[in-house]
């Protein structure tokens, strides 16, 4: 009888540590310092006119725990991006699969005929870039600062979070290094500001190190912190970004690279945001759920739902090479 009970005080301590093992998994290309394109000898295509560009950064809120509508909400932000035109997007939180194919079979009618997503970790970290221009190579970055893995109601050290880029090919022959991040939440946790500020050190090394100089880059993401911030301010200076909002923003933000070859000036930004019909009652919510609320979560009435807890925001930006050149045509 004890050695029964022993193994099943056990089970639960073998799990933990077998999903711990595998959480060092990363299925994403990381070797980014091999790319062709930053080889001493690589011939990179300049910018040959100026271009206009429709880039969006979106927290999707697509996960399992404690978010629900799942897939009406993706087949509607899916209509969303398509409606909007968008050149290239920045999603975070698309961490279920069967959502994430209801969201690309939304988005089939649309130019957003491109996506590469970064897979690792026992959680994923829920990246997803989108793009009407081809992929010419990605890479990804995981943060080496990141949460406990004791803290499962915060789940940044299961997800493997970290930085996603995509080198795109854009019309004409140039490129386009388009960064796609989600740094780890406060959640009152006084200790996850000192993670933040190793995630912002660590973003801005990856930008500088792996772009393409003479290339536009944008960053986008979830950066859960503000303008005026310590690690908001790290990650500006040490990335060298411009930001490329025309309207304030919380903790959701797009910004342009600094580049001595390039103009950005930004038309305009919208907000995105919405609702849509849902087939049961509208949770986001980052933490274990109350019983009343357990209770509404199964047995609730449908009801409309926000399409995230988070605003998108889409930016048109002008990017101009600092010479004479023919009048912006819209690349779409």
């Amino acid at each position: 009888m004890r050695s029964r009970l022993l193994t099943l005080a056990l089970l639960p301590v073998v799990a933990v540590a077998a999903l711990a093992v595998a959480n060092v998994r990363d299925d994403s290309p990381r070797g980014w310092r091999g790319s062709p394109w930053l080889s001493p000898d690589a011939r990179v295509p300049a910018l040959a006119a100026p271009l206009t560009l429709r880039v969006v950064t979106f927290n999707i809120a697509d996960g399992y725990l404690f978010t629900t509508n799942r897939r009406e909400r993706m087949q509607a932000i899916g209509a969303l991006l398509t409606d909007l035109d968008a050149d290239v997007v920045g999603l975070q939180e698309s961490f279920v699969a069967a959502d994430r194919a209801v969201l690309l079979a939304a988005l089939s009618g649309s130019r957003l005929r491109h996506h590469v997503r970064f897979p690792g970790a026992v959680v994923g970290n829920g990246l997803l870039i989108l793009s009407a221009f081809p992929i010419e190579e990605a890479w990804f970055h995981r943060f080496e600062s990141d949460g406990s893995w004791y803290r499962l109601a915060e789940g940044d050290w299961w997800a493997g979070k970290g930085v996603g880029m995509a080198r795109l090919r854009l019309p004409g022959g140039g490129l386009l290094d388009f960064y796609d991040t989600h740094a780890i939440a406060g959640r009152g946790n006084p200790a996850n500001a000192w993670i933040r500020q190793g995630q912002m050190a660590e973003l801005a090394r990856f930008v500088r190190e792996s772009r393409v100089p003479g290339a536009p880059a944008f960053v986008v993401g979830d950066f859960n912190t503000r303008p005026g911030a310590a690690d908001y301010e790290l990650a500006v200076r040490h990335a060298r970004l411009q930001r490329a909002m025309t309207i304030a923003s919380e903790i959701d933000h797009i910004f342009a690279v600094e580049d001595p070859a390039l103009d950005f000036r930004v038309v305009e930004t919208r907000e995105l945001a919405g609702t849509t019909r849902g087939s049961g009652p509208a949770f986001f919510i980052a933490r274990p759920p109350r019983p009343a609320e357990l209770w509404s979560l199964f047995f609730g009435e449908p009801e409309d739902t926000a399409l995230s807890d988070h605003p998108g925001y889409l930016s048109v930006v002008e990017v101009r090479p600092r010479r004479r050149g023919p009048p912006s045509p819209d690349v779409r």
